[in-house]
Formats: structure tokens, sequence, C-alpha cells
């Protein structure tokens, strides 16, 4: 178990370590509207994993942004783990974000060709659906599987323009983790999806930007 579910003034210190766009999230607006149920979303990703194909219109977005590693890492691996990848029908994407007039835009840095086949596969085996759904085991934990103890992840699916999925752990300004089994399997999670666009980018994990 990597980090209890506590709150300190060290919390504060990694407002600057958060996802953008993560900040404030649970009190903004969002374009889900209709919240779709997870047997829609299942039956989504069951005909993608069937088919072997990628449902048209889904785009999955996969950022994290950690600090504070641990102390038997800390010589070998950055103060800061920055990464935001975007997988789309056929392609892999690099994305990086511009603060102007304190608002924050992405944009897309790099592609490669990405075969987006099994990517219904990962999240039905990877058990997003179950993530999303909140009634893991356990204590509250975060950020298991790095090497980092303060920041933000996440897992955002998107289908049409809509968020049908959004998985995310924090411990920035606010405090947002699973229970155990939960963390557990969205940090397995997070990994597989994440290191699929690390190797196209020859990029490793401590190193991603």
């Amino acid at each position: 178990m990597k980090f209890q579910f506590t709150f300190s003034v060290m919390a504060l210190l990694t407002a600057l370590l958060v996802v953008p766009g993560l900040v404030g999230a649970e009190q903004a607006p969002t374009k889900e509207g209709k919240k779709r149920e997870s047997t829609e979303i299942r039956t989504l990703l069951e005909a993608g994993r069937a088919s072997a194909s990628w449902p048209e219109g889904m785009v999955i977005h996969v950022s994290a942004c950690l600090g504070e590693p641990d102390a038997k890492v800390a010589a070998r691996v950055p103060a800061e783990m920055k990464e935001t990848w975007e997988f789309t029908a056929g392609q892999v994407h690099r994305i990086s974000f511009d603060d102007t007039n304190g608002k924050s835009t992405d944009h897309r840095v790099a592609s490669r060709p990405f075969d987006s086949k099994d990517l219904c596969k990962d999240l039905l085996e990877g058990k997003a659906i179950e993530i999303a759904a909140e009634k893991g085991e356990g204590p509250k934990v975060g950020l298991l599987g790095s090497h980092y103890h303060r920041g933000s992840r996440s897992i955002e699916v998107t289908w049409k323009g809509e968020t049908i999925l959004h998985l995310y752990e924090t411990n920035g300004p606010f405090l947002k983790f699973y229970r155990d089994s939960d963390a557990r399997a969205f940090g397995a999670l997070y990994a597989r999806l994440a290191s699929q666009a690390r190797i196209l980018f020859q990029s490793k994990p401590a190193e991603a930007k």
C-alpha cells in the first residue's frame, strides 16, 4: 500500500502538479450530458472487442502529472513526471498544454500510427467500468504502481464527443482516491494504456514529458 488517504498541508504544494483541467472537475460543468448506464458502456466496449475494431468516434485520454518521488528511486527519476496521450482510430498522439492568460489549452505535438483494435479489450479486462462504480474494498490509497507520492492520474474515454468514462485519482488541491482493490486496478490499467504510447514514442515511464 503506497499512500494512505490522509490530508496534510503538503497536499497544497501539489497545486502546480495537477493534470491540466482536472482541478475543480467535481464542481465544473462537464460535457457528459445524460449519464450513460454502465450496461450501455459495456455493450459498446464488448462490441469493439468482439469485432476487434475501434468504435467510431471514440477517443481515450491518458494523463499524469506526478511529483515527490520515492526516496529509494529519487536519484534515478525526475522530480516530476508529466505525460498526456490521446488514442484515436489508428493513431496515438502526444499532447502538450499551453497556459495563456490563465487558460490551459492542449494540442497535439506528435503522432504515431497505432493499432487501436485491442483498446476496448484493455478497458474491459482492466475493469474500467468496475473502477468507475467505486465499489472496491479496503482503505483508500493512490498512485499505486508509480514512483511518486503526489499528483494526479486520469483516464478519460469519450465517444462522439461525450464523456462515457472518467477515472482519476489526485491528492493535489483536493483529494480523490479509490479503495485499495479499485486503486490497484486503476494503477494497472493506467500502466497498460500509457506503456503502449511510451513504447511508440520510445519514452520510459520516468522520462515521459
